[in-house]
């Protein structure tokens, strides 16, 4: 695993300093790398959690203030959510319930159609056999199914798992760097996990009315439980790597949560978009600080992803009205727009 960072622009640095620990915050090993920029880490335990910060020292041994604290699960292939090509940037892509098929502009210009679904499905796309690329997948709420299509062999899975009034949750909840099929259900406020291993379990979290919003949100590689309850705004979130809970004001009643990583630091940020005014409301994990930023018109669905590549993801609309993505890069600052869908197409980006 190799670290990269930005130089300090303060005067007389001398060098860096990496911390390396197993849980946030708490760092068992100091390196002085000196003047480098980058540092390669070997004899890291793969599947292991890791969280760096950076401090830049002078030649009086004097330490600047700590980057952000940025983590990554060691030996696991990283997936960019709905990435279809394998080059680390969102691909756009429409889920068209009135034929079930897939549609794919990829970042590097191809276009793809691929068959894989009915009216009444819901697409569930993730990387459910960790090579890195998206797969085409649909719960069927029918009659409870998921319909996963993998991208590596060309096979197939159906599996029975959920209800009809389940909400689709799917997410890599053991760690292993697969998509993993999970469902909440409602009516008890319960996740209920079904690995790729095979292993399943439930959990209790939330109460009637709450809206799931899974994310990463400790930095551990593995996914948290977590819901919003517009009632009264708040983020109620249960840290896999600790067991730890919080609760986070952050929103209003008629607010969209939007969770995702917009800062780059490996942790799931909480956000909320606001169709109201079309704003997004951003709390940002790595410094606390927070953000604003209008981009959207009241009937737009939100559908952030990280589509530049940079490692952060990028505030971003789909306008059914004229089937049109209008994304804010966060790399560049630049915007930009694309016609890739129709009506009643379903915009696809998480996870």
């Amino acid at each position: 695993m190799t670290l990269a960072w930005d130089p300090s622009s303060e005067p007389n640095v001398a060098g860096y300093y990496v911390s390396i620990g197993t849980q946030p915050g708490v760092y068992t090993a100091n390196i002085d790398v000196r003047t480098q920029t980058t540092y390669r880490l070997n004899g890291l335990m793969d599947g292991a959690p890791y969280y760096f910060i950076v401090r830049a020292y002078t030649a009086t041994g004097v330490f600047g203030p700590a980057s952000v604290e940025v983590s990554t699960r060691a030996g696991i292939r990283h997936y960019v959510a709905g990435d279809m090509t394998g080059d680390y940037r969102t691909d756009v892509t429409v889920f068209r319930p009135s034929n079930g098929t897939w549609y794919s502009r990829n970042s590097n210009g191809t276009t793809t159609g691929v068959v894989w679904g009915a009216p009444g499905d819901l697409p569930v796309k993730g990387d459910y056999d960790g090579n890195g690329l998206g797969d085409p997948a649909v719960y069927r709420p029918s009659n409870g199914t998921w319909y996963v299509r993998y991208t590596g062999t060309g096979g197939a899975l159906g599996l029975v798992w959920g209800a009809p009034n389940d909400v689709p949750v799917q997410g890599d909840y053991d760690g292993d760097g697969r998509t993993d099929i999970a469902v909440f259900r409602p009516a008890n406020a319960t996740f209920y996990v079904r690995t790729m291993t095979g292993s399943a379990f439930g959990y209790q979290w939330g109460s009637a009315g709450d809206i799931p919003v899974v994310g990463d949100y400790d930095g551990d590689g593995v996914n948290d439980f977590g819901v919003f309850r517009p009632a009264n705004g708040t983020w109620y979130l249960r840290h896999s790597g600790t067991g730890s809970a919080r609760a986070i004001q952050w929103g209003l009643a008629d607010d969209v949560p939007v969770a995702g990583d917009y800062d780059g630091d490996g942790k799931t940020d909480v956000a909320v978009y606001r169709p109201s005014n079309g704003t997004w409301y951003l709390r940002y994990s790595g410094t606390g600080a927070n953000a604003g930023v209008q981009w959207g018109l009241t009937t737009d669905q939100p559908v952030p992803a990280d589509y530049d590549g940079d490692g952060k993801d990028d505030v971003a609309v789909y306008r059914p009205s004229n089937g049109t993505w209008y994304f804010r890069y966060s790399a560049s600052g630049t915007t930009g727009g694309m016609q890739w869908g129709a009506s009643a197409d379903i915009p696809l980006t998480r996870p």
